[in-house]
């Protein structure tokens, strides 16, 4: 029975993974080194060394745990010494350091893990805790990739540490309450829509620009408010009751699939198999979450920041007769509350944008020149792509026409979920003969919805048949 010493754990974890790495750098090398390979074959070659003298230190203490000559009672240990091994928090970051060396996680999704971890309730930060420590195990992440290459008998070429870690990831997927039947899998960390998910590639900005937050729950629950009021108040008088009326907005995440085919040979590769898989499924989440986040309805998917804001006091209509005018701008930016205005963006189709950047004043000279500039700005605020917005208007329809959006997006607030999972099918043809192909079929959630609605205006350009 190998020793169970968190500290421990990590480095040996760190160094088959390196090693592993190494054989294949060798292995893919007919005769020498390509310069790019020697640069990493040197730094395994370092890290595996300062690893070797981090193991010949925890070696003695984690055997002395094993003893039980090293025990607490009453929070005061029988021996004093270095490196115990730290918290569960500190064991993550250790392995999250050494996914990002690997270049398997990248920087802005481990500070997301971080936040995660240190968050809400004791009882929430102790379940993100176990589920970044068990999804990011790297003998998970083995597990997994075996499990893909071969759904009916991949288990069996696990390895003892990789049993044992899928089996962490299924008591952390009980505890999440995502159930334990039906074949699926709960995706390694570095597969997580909820922590992978960027706004790089992406035309819409809603995820750079808002609120981003993840949950270990169903259900996104925030505190809002309008403000406490601030007074003079003379000498012996009595103060104003400035009690500000909280509000306690919640924000459900919604299911949302991805159907991802791919070969036996792709799946056969277990070494690249969870990076090609990761750039598939994280574009196809984003590109069906972008939208919802837009336009959504709030039923059965995310509720968009407009549709939020439609038919709401935000709402405010143009000055110009079925047309955008470049008066427009300056009403929605007046129309702001000035606690928002700071912090205020706008957001527009490209088709919106462009016909701005073409108004010009009665001498010729633009009127928005610095709608020109990269990136462009309108009226001193940054100007955003949105693409899923309205970007034409129709005068023979009766439509509701949106055409620009301002203001603080913090107030919009997007929300992952962790504990992604995928299911692996058999893949079959018209005639229901084998395809020599699987489907990975990824399931995620993730919501959104508008928290402050006096933060932000929305411009109707309404049209009448």
């Amino acid at each position: 029975m190998p020793l169970s010493f968190p500290a421990l754990e990590a480095v040996h974890a760190e160094r088959d993974q390196l090693a592993t790495e190494a054989r294949t750098l060798l292995t893919r090398s007919s005769e020498t080194l390509s310069d790019e390979d020697t640069a990493r074959f040197t730094e395994i070659e370092t890290r595996l060394t300062e690893l070797k003298t981090q193991e010949d230190k925890l070696l003695p203490l984690a055997r002395l745990i094993e003893s039980g000559n090293y025990a607490t009672e009453n929070g005061t240990p029988r021996s004093d010494g270095g490196d115990r091994g730290g918290s569960l928090k500190d064991s993550v970051m250790r392995a999250m350091d050494a996914d990002i060396k690997r270049r398997i996680l990248p920087e802005y999704a481990a500070e997301r893990v971080e936040k995660l971890m240190t968050i809400g309730t004791e009882q929430s930060q102790t379940l993100s805790q176990r589920w970044a420590a068990a999804a990011g195990d790297p003998e998970y992440l083995n597990a997994f990739a075996k499990q893909m290459a071969d759904p009916v008998r991949g288990h069996l070429l696990w390895t003892e540490r990789e049993a044992h870690a899928y089996r962490n990831v299924a008591e952390v997927r009980t505890a999440l309450g995502l159930g334990s039947g039906g074949g699926a899998t709960m995706v390694p960390l570095t597969l997580d829509p909820a922590i992978m998910l960027t706004n790089d590639g992406s035309i819409n900005p809603l995820r750079r620009i808002s609120r981003v937050v993840q949950t270990a729950s169903n259900t996104w629950q925030g505190v809002t408010s309008a403000g406490a009021t601030a007074e003079w108040k003379a000498e012996h008088a009595q103060a104003a009751d400035g009690t500000p009326a909280l509000a306690g907005p919640e924000i459900p995440v919604h299911l949302g699939d991805v159907d991802v085919i791919y070969s036996y040979e792709v799946g056969m590769d277990a070494l690249n198999f969870a990076q090609e898989m990761q750039g598939v499924m994280m574009d196809a989440a984003d590109n069906l979450a972008v939208a919802a986040y837009t336009t959504g309805t709030g039923s059965g998917q995310p509720k968009g920041i407009v549709t939020a804001l439609a038919g709401t006091a935000s709402e405010l209509n143009s000055g110009g007769s079925e047309a955008l005018i470049a008066a427009d701008a300056f009403t929605v930016q007046n129309a702001l509350p000035a606690r928002f205005s700071a912090n205020a963006q706008w957001c527009a189709h490209i088709a919106t944008i462009n016909a701005l950047r073409q108004f010009e004043t009665t001498n010729g000279a633009l009127k928005f020149p610095e709608l020109a500039g990269n990136p462009p700005y309108l009226l001193t605020k940054a100007m955003n792509e949105l693409s899923n917005m309205d970007g034409s208007v129709n005068a023979a329809a009766t439509a509701n026409n949106y055409l620009l959006l301002y203001g603080d997006f913090n107030q919009f607030v997007i929300v992952d979920r962790i504990g992604a999972t995928v299911e692996i099918l058999p893949g079959y043809g018209a005639n229901q003969r084998p395809t020599a192909q699987r489907h990975a079929f990824l399931t995620f959630r993730t919501g959104s919805d508008v928290v402050v609605p006096q933060g932000f205006r929305l411009l109707d350009v309404p049209t009448t048949a």
